[in-house]
């Protein structure tokens, strides 16, 4: 064991080390610094060779990864072996801190206020130490112990942490900042930093981003489940030395992500984990999953296939109802989607335009057909605003022609200004804030009422919201609900809700609870769709499709931040579940007519201005690569002789899409290949439903490829590599791909699928391949690689 006081000579030291050995036995115990390195079919200590501490007192090293801590326990170095990057600068910082109750002692305890610190080797397979902190001088928790061990197998350059309190006697605990990394020095040239933001986000120039115009530090928090899709995030260098986080939580469990600035140089991350019933009184208190610190060369493609290696083994993969046969065939075979919004005139007409014009199945998903205004009324949402039987009657000859519709139900809003609100005495089911108020939320910037989140978990508001699903589904037979804000997760203070207050996972017991009492009310009817905003990996087993409108990032967020969009959800779970949807529109967003007639368009849905055209076979191209069931916005069947350009391009990618769908729907993403092809200007309109509508930036000059890919393994083997051009002029270049990069270990034939048939293109052996491509004007193509037979 190793404490902690300061050791001035030598002498001294190894006097101290001798009585250690006396008093503990079997174990080497000394004081300036402890290296447990791996050496061929053995661990051991190694003495040292300084009499004073160092920068690293204790030492982990396999050779790939290196851990060193300071006597106290900071951790001043987290090194990569290989590219020598060190993931700690300065004097580094606590691998944790707590979060106390106010009345319980200091607000935040860290390790500097334990007098004993003790280091212990582990048995086990690989190397392993436990840390140990105690004697804090709680007076409420006076033998308060907080344990985290580290292990680190041979040959990985990956590690995992977890953490166990003891002794907590009266002590609340309400966070625990774990693990911490302070003082992340910068990685040079092309660092990026990569999030599963939904469907995914990335920051080319992230430090920037954590400091403000003064230099202050500036913080950002994403939690999880919700917010992001996956439990993973990375930040490297391109091509270059790469750290990565990941949290092994099958559980579901409440935490977050940050990272905050240090000056315009240093960036910090740490996970914060919310305790379950902070205040109950426990003696001890395991993190109920292990933290995985990693590094790496590569890019976020790397750590999205590292993610998938174990993501895709949890239950939510292995029973997603994409993989378990569950989703309604009518979803399966959607060839694309018409999102439009108000009476059936306006949305199921144009819909069946599009069906004839395309030739292949359309689906809707409609909004504003509810009786109240949008963001303001829910949930009442009946009758239905043009008349019960009117609405009856269009769905009815919606069915006829063969189009499906899904409706929107927001599945966790009650607006306050609702009669129901208080008829139904629904405050008593809202989520609450840790200051006891009502979780309020506001999203109609023309018509500002606030919206009460209500709380999942509690029968009253699942039996609501399951009854108006069946209403929908058995007397207006819709195909099924589009559950807006479904992928989202709170935190709930209410202790009369049955479930703990605050952390947790009973925010997806609930929704699953909620899912099934849905699925309960449907009874025979298993073809109807359950579809959710964004993505998220723990609701794969329970929703058929998901609608990630990141796609259209430019519309509705703030371009030329620091963010863009990437694939990030796709690249790991695209084969287990269906992604959907786009802002993608040629017209100035709607407006509802029941919102104040001060801030309506003087020309509902106008078209845009032409030179937003690439805007547009952007937000198609990104759809078609990456994956997903294709939509258009607000279309109207004028645009296909107003637009025919554009129209066309649209229908061209579907009906291509279509051909390939071993690829595009049941594929498994691929790092696609680098083009050499130019990047061309993008006028971006930054108009959506909100955003942008009442001042603020409208416009945004984006640079984009020319040419976008996405690569994809089908079920057979095959390699299916999709290309889109948004550019109005020819382009001819080359693709090169790596047989072997793909696991095609023998030759074969190359295909081209485009919007002529399908013709053979060439053959390719065990060596790089270079294909010479052309593509016209806003040409679509999907290259089709198949090992076997030349």
């Amino acid at each position: 064991m190793l404490r902690s006081p300061h050791v001035s000579d030598m002498s001294r030291s190894l006097a101290i080390v001798n009585r250690s050995i006396r008093q503990f036995g079997r174990w080497f115990c000394f004081l300036s610094i402890v290296t447990l390195a791996a050496l061929p079919g053995e661990s051991l200590f190694l003495l040292p060779e300084r009499s004073s501490f160092t920068s690293a007192d204790v030492r982990l090293d396999n050779g790939r990864l290196r851990i060193g801590l300071d006597q106290q326990g900071r951790v001043v170095e987290f090194r990569d072996v290989r590219t020598r990057q060190n993931f700690i600068g300065g004097t580094g910082g606590w691998i944790w801190e707590l979060d106390l109750l106010p009345s319980d002692g200091p607000l935040r305890l860290t390790p500097a206020e334990a007098r004993t610190f003790l280091v212990e080797r582990m048995a086990g397979p690989g190397l392993g130490l436990r840390l140990l902190w105690k004697d804090f001088g709680l007076q409420a928790a006076p033998d308060l112990r907080v344990s985290v061990t580290v292990r680190l197998q041979p040959r990985e350059s990956f590690c995992r942490w977890t953490l166990m309190l003891t002794g907590m006697g009266r002590v609340g605990v309400e966070r625990i900042r774990f693990p911490r990394l302070v003082g992340i020095p910068p990685l040079g040239e092309g660092e990026e930093l990569a999030i599963p933001l939904w469907m995914g986000a990335l920051a080319r120039e992230p430090r920037r981003l954590f400091v403000g115009p003064g230099g202050e530090s500036r913080r950002v928090e994403w939690s999880y489940p919700g917010m992001l899709s996956l439990q993973a995030m990375a930040l490297y260098r391109r091509g270059g030395p790469g750290l990565y986080v990941m949290s092994e939580d099958h559980g579901v469990y409440r935490k977050s992500f940050a990272f905050w600035g240090e000056g315009k140089e240093t960036l910090s991350f740490e996970m914060i984990h919310l305790v379950e019933d902070p205040s109950l009184a426990r003696s001890s208190y395991v993190l109920p999953y292990s933290i995985v610190l990693g590094t790496f060369v590569g890019d976020w493609i790397t750590i999205a296939e590292r993610y998938r290696e174990w993501g895709t083994r949890q239950l939510w993969a292995q029973e997603s109802r994409l993989m378990r046969g569950l989703v309604p065939d009518w979803v399966l075979k959607t060839g694309l989607w018409v999102w439009n919004r108000g009476r059936s005139a306006f949305v199921l007409d144009p819909a069946a335009a599009m069906q004839e014009a395309l030739g292949l199945p359309v689906s809707v998903l409609w909004h504003w057909w509810h009786a109240g205004p949008y963001d303001t009324s829910f949930p009442d949402y009946l009758p239905p605003r043009e008349g019960t039987e009117s609405f009856q009657r269009a769905l009815q000859k919606a069915h006829e022609r063969g189009l499906h519709v899904l409706v929107y139900l927001n599945q966790r809003l009650w607006c306050l200004s609702t009669p129901s609100w208080t008829k139904e005495g629904a405050e008593r089911f809202a989520v609450r804030e840790r200051d006891g108020r009502i979780r309020q939320e506001i999203y109609n910037v023309f018509d500002p009422k606030p919206c009460a989140a209500m709380d999942i978990t509690t029968l009253f508001w699942r039996s609501k919201y399951a009854g108006l699903c069946e209403t929908m589904v058995r007397e207006y037979e819709v195909n099924g609900i589009y559950m807006d804000q479904a992928v989202s997760s709170l935190v709930c203070y209410d202790p009369g809700h049955g479930h703990p207050v605050g952390g947790g996972n009973y925010w997806m017991r609930g929704f699953r609870d909620l899912v099934a009492e849905i699925r309960r009310r449907f009874g025979e009817m298993r073809d109807r769709a359950l579809a959710g905003e964004g993505a998220g990996e723990a609701w794969l087993s329970e929703l058929d499709l998901f609608l990630t409108l990141q796609v259209s990032w430019e519309r509705y967020a703030e371009p030329g931040q620091g963010w863009e969009v990437i694939p990030f959800f796709q690249a790991v779970y695209h084969p287990y579940g269906i992604t959907f949807g786009n802002y993608s529109s040629l017209t100035i967003p709607p407006y509802d007519e029941l919102w104040p007639t001060e801030y309506a368009p003087k020309e509902p849905l106008a078209l845009l201005d032409r030179k937003y055209r690439r805007q547009f076979y952007l937000e198609q191209a990104r759809s078609f690569v990456w994956g997903m069931q294709p939509m258009l916005a607000n279309f109207l069947p004028a645009q296909l002789e107003e637009h025919p350009e554009e129209m066309e391009y649209s229908l061209r990618l579907a009906r291509l899409r279509y051909r390939t769908l071993p690829y595009l729907l049941h594929g498994t993403f691929l790092r696609p290949p680098e083009l050499d092809v130019p990047e061309i200007e993008v006028p971006i309109s930054r108009l959506s439903i909100y955003a942008g509508r009442r001042g603020g930036q409208t416009e945004w000059l984006g640079r984009f490829p020319a040419v976008l890919a996405g690569a994809w393994r089908a079920p057979n083997g095959a390699i299916g590599i999709a290309l889109a051009s948004i550019s109005d002029e020819p382009l001819s270049f080359v693709l090169r791909f790596d047989p072997l990069a793909y696991g095609l270990t023998r030759g074969g034939r190359i295909y081209r699928t485009d919007e002529k048939g399908r013709e053979r293109f060439g053959t390719f052996g065990r060596g790089t391949t270079a294909l010479s491509l052309t593509l016209p004007a806003r040409g679509a193509c999907v290259v089709e690689i198949e090992q076997g037979h030349r």
